[in-house]
């Protein structure tokens, strides 16, 4: 794997982390040290929840697309324990399981920002 994608996979595992952190914070108002090592008990999904797969991050870069799903980083080709991916969209991913295509939507209170190339300069007074 080279360089530029082993960043973009350790960017998208930190913020997997962290949201995962947030949600566990605010459902039970604790203080979550993000830095902690995850355990299995803390893991935020052990199989697919109730059938399906949950998105908690996507990123689409010029040569690659990535997702989090319960709390893996997979690409489209990757398989989680019955679940193969079979695409990775902006909206979500696709994935097959038990014989089915199936679309699993990221679910994101406010969407993030989109930023592509560099910002125009802007002329100072």
């Amino acid at each position: 794997m080279d360089r530029p994608v082993r960043a973009l996979v350790r960017i998208v595992a930190l913020f997997a982390l962290a949201v995962h952190g947030a949600e566990a914070a605010h459902a039970g108002n604790l203080l979550v040290d993000p830095t902690r090592p995850m355990t299995a008990a803390d893991s935020p999904v052990a199989a697919p929840e109730s059938g399906g797969v949950h998105v908690q991050a996507i990123v689409i870069r010029a040569d690659s697309r990535v997702a989090v799903v319960d709390g893996r980083v997979v690409r489209a080709g990757d398989r989680i324990a019955n679940v193969y991916i079979e695409e990775v969209t902006p909206e979500g991913v696709r994935y097959l399981q038990d014989g089915h295509s199936r679309f699993a939507r990221l679910k994101c209170a406010t969407p993030l920002p989109v930023r592509r190339g560099a910002s125009p300069q802007r002329d100072l007074p």
